[in-house]
């Protein structure tokens, strides 16, 4: 029985390699290791006498978390880059912008809903249809006044295919409470090399319940 006030147990998708995530997406952590052994490393030397070797020891530890957070910041992985183009595509959503959700979906998306969802949300395989829906719901019946993406997650799934796993908030005019949801989004990256959403899956959708 589904629960419409919390979703059932979402799968997480499949983790980025780890040191693909500490270099690039979450170098926090080899900074501040990196950093606190340069410390260490220069007081330890220290105090045996050898200030000078320490000194050499913690400026080689300081330029190495220098140089991974210098990397981070210059390199955007295809993780990362499947992250800001669902944060667009749900901002163009929310705003009712259809042009620029025309752009972020291939010409043949198609929404595929099922279970109890498949009643609110009927399934298309008409990107036309699916950009008639957002105007005449999201610029029509509902105002958006505010969201946010509390959880977000991506995978590449093999060459040019990725998924992006989102729980999107929602505050609507007049609702009261905000309103939350999750989201399964499909990409390919075409041969020009920009990435763009093929389905789009609600896996569950709080008061009416799951794909």
């Amino acid at each position: 029985m589904n629960d419409f006030l919390s979703p059932p147990p979402i799968d997480p998708l499949p983790p980025a390699p780890l040191l693909e995530r500490f270099l690039f997406e979450q170098p926090l952590l080899p900074v501040v290791v990196l950093g606190l052994l340069a410390g260490i490393a220069v007081f330890a030397f220290a105090r045996s006498g050898k200030r000078g070797r320490g000194l050499a020891v913690g400026l080689v530890l300081a330029l190495c978390a220098a140089g991974i957070y210098a990397a981070a910041a210059m390199v955007t992985t295809t993780r990362e880059t499947l992250l800001q183009r669902s944060e667009a595509l749900i901002a163009a959503t929310a705003g009712a912008d259809t042009r620029a959700l025309a752009g972020l979906l291939t010409d043949d998306a198609r929404l595929n809903a099922d279970g109890d969802i498949r009643r609110v949300v009927p399934p298309t395989d008409d990107v036309q249809d699916i950009l008639g829906r957002v105007e005449s719901t999201l610029n029509g019946r509902f105002r958006v006044l505010s969201w946010s993406i509390p959880d977000r997650q991506a995978t590449v799934d093999g060459p040019n295919v990725g998924r992006t796993l989102l729980r999107v908030a929602v505050d609507v005019e007049g609702a009261g409470r905000t309103h939350y949801s999750w989201w399964q989004l499909h990409w390919a990256q075409g041969p020009e090399g920009t990435w763009r959403c093929f389905e789009i899956e609600p896996l569950w959708i709080q008061f009416v319940g799951s794909n």
